[in-house]
This record gives structure tokens, C-alpha cells and sequence, in this order.
């Protein structure tokens, strides 16, 4: 019951923006843990008669992740970005063929500038307008 309202809210979104910090290559055990318990059966997808999983958020359009990473953007790419992946591949399976996703990234956070920290800020204030 204390997760019906997301669950009302995930059935009704057109567009899924998540915000985290990347911790050891991966979601926030919290994220992860909100996925888990929100994103089920006849939730996220179904199962049709003869077994075959079909999508169940197909009002979906938008699937758009912002994340900071304390490593450099070359790591990240080296340990596959699993975060980055379940949000943006798995989840964007549960919509349509025309759900689209996209991200956004600062890595690098622990060395990053004030300036390059501003300029990722304004970034994702351009880039949201659009969505």
C-alpha cells in the first residue's frame, strides 16, 4: 500500500528523469531499491498468455538520466556504466519503440572546477527545457 502512489505515478508519467550520484559503478541502493519495488509485474511489463514479456509503460516518451561519477569519464566507460544502462536500455524496453533516452554526466566530480560544475548545471537547465 505505501507504494501506491508511485506506482499510480509511474502509470501515469510520460516522461521518467532520474537524478543520482553513480556509487561503485551503480545506482543508490535506495534507487535501486524504489525500481525494484515499483517497476514489477503489470507495472512496468506483463506477461501475454503464452509467456512472453510485453511492456507496460507504453504512455512512456522520455526516459532522461542526469548523474555525477567521481571517476573520469574514460573509467566509466571501461566498468560499462550499469547505472547508466538498467535507466536508459532496460527501462526505456518497458515503453515503446519511441521511447527515447538520454544522459547527462559530470564526471571526474572530485577534481571538477566550480566552473565546469556551473556550465553542467546550465547544461541540464537547457537540455530539460526540451523534453
Amino acid at each position: 500500500p505505501a507504494l501506491l502512489r508511485y506506482i499510480d505515478a509511474v502509470k501515469q508519467s510520460e516522461i521518467f528523469v532520474f537524478v543520482y550520484p553513480t556509487w561503485w559503478s551503480g545506482l543508490p541502493a535506495q534507487l535501486k531499491g524504489w525500481l525494484e519495488r515499483v517497476l514489477v509485474v503489470g507495472v512496468a511489463f506483463r506477461f501475454t498468455s503464452s509467456d512472453r514479456v510485453r511492456p507496460g509503460l507504453t504512455h512512456l516518451r522520455r526516459v532522461h538520466v542526469i548523474s555525477t561519477y567521481g571517476s573520469p569519464k574514460s573509467y566509466v566507460r571501461i566498468v560499462n556504466d550499469n547505472g547508466r544502462r538498467i535507466l536508459t536500455r532496460a527501462l526505456r524496453l518497458c515503453g515503446t519503440r519511441r521511447t527515447r533516452a538520454s544522459h547527462q554526466g559530470l564526471y571526474a566530480l572530485d577534481t571538477s572546477t566550480v566552473e565546469s560544475r556551473q556550465k553542467f548545471l546550465r547544461d541540464i537547465e537547457k537540455k530539460t527545457a526540451s523534453l
